[in-house]
């Protein structure tokens, strides 16, 4: 049957392999994305299967077209013998004879028309299978290549985090300004450049390794051309045969003629042999009902590859939407190091801005002395800074309004993320079954090499058995060679023995012949036999009993030989585990020296972080005592002017009571904004429902065609009035930017007395409520007031260290604003430069856009001349033009989404001023998270030093006890050795008695003779 290269299931037929495929292992074709070098080849592969297809179907017609000849030149054959048998009744044997074996003839050219067709059936079902192992490896490498996306994924994770630290060390760098530190940070830096060479090197072994797979795949290639080119050949040689049998027919029509000449005498012998023609032209239909059948299922065949055609077609649609998505994310990747870019340019700021602020803080511990002396100027100010309270609060709605714009746009961007991810997770469980499915082959694969394991095993000791057996085979072929030697020289001596006793015999002869000694010589003879069979019977008893127990010695001996081969053998088989176990651990311990050199570097690399810290900590516990020094002689000051807030104690209660009618005002206004907070969320909730029904207005508009093309039209329109727009948007961006310069100037110095004021009403109100507190324990403890005064002393000293410590804050932060503003607007401005590139990008996609429309209704048109078969492409291309059209709405959406933000980045850039004071606090528990780092790193170390020393003392053992196993067995096979020679040399010393014994028993058998 026809086997799929994949889950390797058999199948009845090639259409069923091709249905098998496309329903199981065609699915994640369409999600997975490979790349444009792992295209190109496929495409030619596709391209070439698509040629070879139309070379057999045009084979496939010519054959058709010379069966169909044949067929109508078989039955003109037919319908002039019919004429011949009817006119003529005279024919002789000899013409009937010959037309029966041409009628054989053409029926074993038809069989061989028949094995043809058989094999280019063959052929073709073989190229179909060689279609599914292409596509099954096209597979591979795409899962390949998302192998390889994932580790450049992977790796630029880890780019980022080694970025990240490096920023961090940077940061400390600028903290600690100690040449030792200086030199510990510039250790780690080479560090880390080793560590960015060592993934570069890694990324190009990668790189080299796909290259070795493209090389072989390409090998691979070009051996199926060969072997399409064989094929092609093979099916050029059948039009030739067609045409030898032809020019055979041609001339058994010529033969036709001349036997119509000699028809007219064989009417006769024909009239007796209509039945057997009748039954050869019975037969002959049944030829033709065959080839009937035949041609059916050529047909049907016909059928297949032009759905195979079709289906490459499809393939061919969903590359090009491969290459599309390539063509966009290599977009995405290029707008990704445009951003990274200038994230690095905003971190050089931010460092200039850091080292600023450090020359701030200590301009700002000198002006602290001058500050004291402004603060009675700033009471005054409260007045002017409460009249802009309210300007200020206008402007919050309008900024609350353009808040909540905001977070509409933002809402939209996570709602495309979640359809992003919900994507991702659908390619995560393919890849997963994917994976699931390789590991399936593994683990068959791995039956399959233990099943071939045991196969040899088991035919090593069929192997030995048969060495055995000639071994025993060959001894015995040696005993019988000795044996006839032996015989050879008892036959000799016999012989000798013979002549011997003729010669005695002629002696008797002529004693007996001359009459001398008869009685005697009768009674010496009567006493030599008697005497010989004693000796022979002796003899014979002897040598059966010395047979018998040289047998079972020579038994013995085989048998302990044989043993000895066997320990023999074993033990070779355990000298060779031994040494692939000897091999196995030589390569551990290079593994694990690799390995503990490594942690060696790595405990190197790890001590000098930690000697750096530890410079660090120093560094920083001076600086903390010298702190501690600076407060307590501030305590001291701070003492001494105490005394005089008592006195400014009486001129704050007055002022309190016209502070607190006005934070009841602020109150009232904090209401009025909450109200107006819950209407507008209120309202966010009905447009939430409104782009609900608008969702679902879209996809009752995909139903219909007709539909579809008019918001195409409306779409063009669309985009025409977007140029218009974006033209308009333009000029009024340049008369915006003269109206943000001056609203710059009015919102810095607005902004300035708004954190002044509240400031200054969060510390009237503490200083209230301290102040109540104080007023109400004077009316009811007269008593206790010098005690009450210490406690209140000691508490005014706290609060005038914070208010101190504010006013400094307020001044950092007034003089860092400043800077912050300068630096926002020139930022602002290279933004807007930025957009406005964008908005002509986005005109040159629009313009692309409606030329990609043209060619689609250009497509349209063509697509309605074709046959009923391809509705099927042209609901695709319906599809991809309404993608289109849901693109273009996102981007003008986009469009303006930017354009609004182009209005709020003034009031983000305030919040970054806010982000910048909490960057600072997070650099101090980022240097806390260090120290315990470091701590867990000294952790880790020591563990991994002591798995170190106990995996060295492990495979220390091991060697030993493996060298001392092979030691021991090397003795025993030299004892084993020296035991199979002597038992060697005692079998050669038995065979030899044994030879010389039988010699002497057949001697005394030819002497009684």
């Amino acid at each position: 049957g026809f086997i799929c290269p994949l889950c390797m299931k058999s199948h009845g037929s090639a259409e069923e392999l091709f249905k098998h495929y496309e329903a199981v292992h065609n699915s994640g074709i369409d999600s997975t994305h490979g790349g444009e070098g792992h295209l190109s080849p496929e495409r030619d592969e596709v391209s070439l299967l698509r040629q070879e297809v139309q070379d057999l179907q045009a084979s496939l017609k010519e054959e058709r077209w010379y069966s169909e000849e044949l067929k109508k030149e078989l039955e003109k054959l037919q319908g002039q013998r019919q004429q011949d048998s009817k006119s003529d009744g005279l024919t002789t044997a000899t013409s009937t004879e010959s037309l029966e074996r041409q009628l054989e003839e053409i029926q074993v050219e038809n069989f061989n028309i028949k094995q043809m067709k058989d094999l280019f059936e063959q052929k073709a079902a073989q190229l179909a299978t060689e279609i599914v192992d292409l596509k099954s490896k096209y597979d591979e490498e795409i899962s390949l290549r998302e192998g390889a996306e994932q580790k450049v994924t992977n790796l630029t994770q880890e780019l980022q985090k080694e970025r990240s630290t490096v920023e961090d060390l940077k940061t400390e760098l600028l903290q600690r300004p100690g040449v030792e530190d200086v030199a510990v940070l510039k250790k780690e830096l080479v560090q880390v450049q080793t560590l960015m060479d060592k993934m570069t090197l890694e990324r190009e072994r990668e790189s080299e390794k796909l290259k070795d797979e493209c090389k072989h795949l390409q090998a691979e290639q070009a051996n199926s051309e060969a072997t399409i080119n064989q094929l092609r050949a093979e099916l050029a040689k059948g039009p030739q045969e067609v045409a030898v049998y032809v020019r055979e027919l041609q001339k058994l029509q010529s033969s036709v003629k001349e036997l119509e000449q000699k028809n007219q005498s064989l009417t006769e012998k024909l009239l007796k042999k209509e039945q057997d023609y009748t039954q050869l032209e019975e037969k002959h239909n049944e030829v033709s009902v065959s080839k009937k059948n035949v041609q059916a299922s050529f047909h049907q065949k016909d059928l297949d590859c032009q759905q195979l055609q079709a289906k490459l077609s499809a393939s061919e649609a969903s590359i090009q939407r491969l290459q599309a998505e390539l063509s966009e994310k290599g977009e995405a990747g290029q707008k990704l190091k445009e951003e990274l870019s200038e994230v690095e340019t905003k971190y050089q700021h931010l460092k200039a801005e850091c080292k600023q602020l450090q020359q701030q803080r200590e301009e700002k511990e000198q002006h602290g002395l001058q500050l004291q002396s402004e603060l009675s100027q700033l009471h005054s100010k409260l007045l002017e800074t409460e009249r802009q309270l309210g300007e200020a609060h206008g402007r919050l709605k309008e900024q609350r309004q353009l808040s909540s714009e905001k977070l509409m746009d933002k809402e939209q961007q996570v709602a495309d993320l979640q359809l992003k991810l919900s994507r991702a997770e659908e390619q995560l469980k393919e890849k997963a079954a994917n994976s699931t499915e390789l590991q399936h082959q593994l683990d068959k694969a791995k039956q399959q090499h233990q099943e071939q394991q045991t196969l040899q095993q088991n035919t090593t000791a069929k192997l030995r058995e048969a060495q055995n057996d000639l071994e025993q085979v060959l001894r015995q072929i040696g005993d019988k060679d000795q044996k006839i030697q032996n015989l050879e020289a008892l036959l000799q001596k016999s012989k000798e023995n013979i002549s011997l006793l003729e010669k005695e015999r002629e002696d008797l002869y002529a004693k007996i012949q001359a009459g001398e000694g008869e009685t005697a010589v009768l009674n010496q003879l009567q006493e030599k036999n008697h005497a010989l069979q004693i000796q022979v019977t002796q003899l014979t008893e002897k040598l059966k009993n010395q047979s018998e127990s040289h047998k079972q010695a020579q038994e013995n001996l085989h048998e302990q030989v044989q043993e000895q081969k066997a320990h023999l053998r074993a033990a070779q088989d355990r000298v060779l585990s031994l040494e692939a176990n000897i091999t196995e651990l030589t390569s551990q311990l290079n593994e694990s020296k690799e390995k503990v050199s490594q942690l060696d570097v790595q405990v190197k690399a790890k001590t000098e972080l930690l000697l750096s810290a530890e410079a660090s900590k120093a560094a920083q516990r001076a600086d903390l005592q010298n702190h501690l020094d600076t407060a307590q002689h501030a305590l001291q000051d701070k003492q001494q002017e105490l005394n005089k807030v008592s006195v400014q104690l009486d001129q704050v209660t007055a002022k309190l009571n016209d502070k607190q009618e006005y934070c009841a005002q602020l109150e009232a206004n904090l209401k009025e904004y909450k109200e107006k907070h819950l209407y507008l969320e209120q309202k966010t909730e009905e447009l939430e429902g409104q782009l609900k029904k608008l969702e679902a207005d879209i996809l009752d508009a995909k139903s219909s065609k007709e539909q579809a093309l008019q918001q195409l039209q409306q779409q063009r329109q669309q985009s025409t009035e977007l140029d218009l727009r974006t033209a308009e948007l333009s000029k009024q961006l340049e008369a915006a930017r003269e109206a943000m310069s001056s609203a710059k100037l009015e919102l810095q110095k607005k902004s300035e007395a708004l954190e002044q004021a509240k400031q200054q009403i969060s510390k009237q109100e503490e200083e209230k409520a301290s102040l109540k507190q104080n007023l109400e324990k004077s009316t009811q403890d007269t008593s206790k007031q010098l005690k009450e005064l210490d406690c209140k002393m000691q508490a005014a000293t706290l609060e005038l260290q914070q208010v101190k410590l504010e006013k400094d804050n307020l001044l950092k932060d007034l003089t860092a604003t400043k800077d912050k503003l300068s630096k926002s607007s020139e930022s602002f401005k290279k933004r807007k430069e930025e957009l406005e590139k964008e908005i002509q990008k986005g005109k040159a996609a629009v313009a692309e856009m409606e030329k990609s429309c043209q060619e689609v209704k250009h497509q349209l048109q063509v697509q309605t001349e074709t046959v009923a078969k391809e509705r099927n492409e042209l609901k695709n291309s319906l599809e991809k033009k309404e993608g289109i059209s849901k693109q273009l709405s996102i981007e003008l959406d986009s469009a303006r989404a930017q354009i609004l933000e182009i209005q709020g980045l003034l009031k983000e850039k305030e919040k970054s001023e806010q982000h910048l004071q909490g960057k600072l606090r997070e650099l101090k528990e980022s240097f806390e998270q260090k120290k315990k780092h470091s701590e867990t790193l000294q952790a880790e170390l020591k563990t991994a030093l002591l798995e170190k020393a106990e995996l060295e003392n492990k495979l220390q053992q091991q060697s030993i006890l493996s060298a001392q196993e092979l030691k021991a067995e090397k003795v025993k096979l030299a004892d084993l050795q020296k035991t199979h020679e002597k038992h060697k040399e005692n079998m050669e010393k038995l065979q030899l008695d044994l030879y010389g014994k039988e010699s002497e028993l057949l001697a005394t058998r030819q002497d009684l003779k």
